[in-house]
């Protein structure tokens, strides 16, 4: 629930970028609300508990609103992505310093 709750604190208009990890997306979650805001899905491709498709589907719907969005797929990732965890950290972080305001 984290990653979708992220995508849903968008709303807020001092909030200018979004990272979320693994989201629950089903279809029909809205997208209007990261018209113009930076967005980056990271999701593993094995993940078994919220589906990688849903997260690549709804960034697609998002980038049509008007959001600048983005999916990372992690090789070999679960939902918990514990498993090379060091690499996966690093993609989470190097995302998250990239949405920094300069």
């Amino acid at each position: 629930m984290g990653g979708r709750a992220a995508l849903r604190a968008a709303d807020a208009p001092q909030v200018q970028a979004v990272p979320a990890l693994a989201p629950w997306c089903p279809d029909g979650e809205p997208v209007s609300r990261l018209r113009d805001k930076d967005v980056v899905v990271i999701h593993g491709d094995r993940d078994r508990v919220t589906d990688p498709s849903a997260s690549v589907a709804f960034v697609r719907r998002a980038r049509a609103a008007g959001a600048r969005a983005d999916v990372r797929l992690v090789p070999g990732g679960d939902h918990a992505m514990l498993r090379g965890a060091t690499n996966r950290h690093r993609v989470v972080a190097s995302t998250a310093v990239g949405m920094l305001p300069s």
